[in-house]
């Protein structure tokens, strides 16, 4: 928890611009984390001098408004080309990586179908790349055993590298 009014006046803005969320002292000392009484004090302040806005609604609840208030987008990393261009074109997303994965897990998913190891690490395009590779290595046989066991190794690491803490992202400016 924290009492710094600036650190909370920072979250505040976090919550005006990324939410809809209604601007209560409740709802920003959640957000902040810091005691409904700090987040008062903040939510007073930048009310006292013209930041926002304060209204009662019916049921006796202040709320607050910032005029112009919009949501905004989070920012995100600058995309890659040609990997985003065929994510955009192709209509491939990106599955989420969340959690930890097993290597093993996906190596052998990978082993039954090339590929299902990547879409379970969250690399929906290298698994469709990957099928569609070891497929047309099966046609000339030899070349198909060993792009599916290259498959697999590669699903292990990404695997893998879902288990390693992230590496900082340079943002778009």
């Amino acid at each position: 928890m924290t009492n710094d009014a600036r650190a909370i006046e920072q979250r505040l803005l976090e919550l005006a611009y990324t939410t809809d969320t209604k601007l209560t002292a409740t709802a920003l000392a959640y957000f902040a984390p810091c005691s409904v009484e700090d987040a008062s004090r903040v939510l007073e302040d930048l009310a006292g001098r013209g930041t926002l806005t304060m209204d009662i609604e019916d049921d006796g609840a202040i709320v607050y408004a910032m005029p112009g208030r919009q949501k905004l987008g989070a920012q995100q990393a600058a995309p890659s080309w040609p990997s985003s261009w065929l994510r955009r074109e192709v209509g491939l997303a990106r599955v989420p990586r969340r959690g930890r994965k097993s290597p093993a897990a996906a190596a052998v998913l990978s082993a039954l179908v090339p590929g299902a190891g990547h879409a379970y690490a969250g690399h929906a395009l290298a698994a469709v790349l990957w099928f569609m590779a070891v497929g047309v290595g099966y046609a000339l046989v030899l070349p198909g055993l060993l792009l599916h066991v290259w498959c697999m190794v590669s699903a292990a690491r990404k695997a893998q590298a879902l288990e390693a803490p992230p590496r900082p992202m340079l943002l778009a400016a």
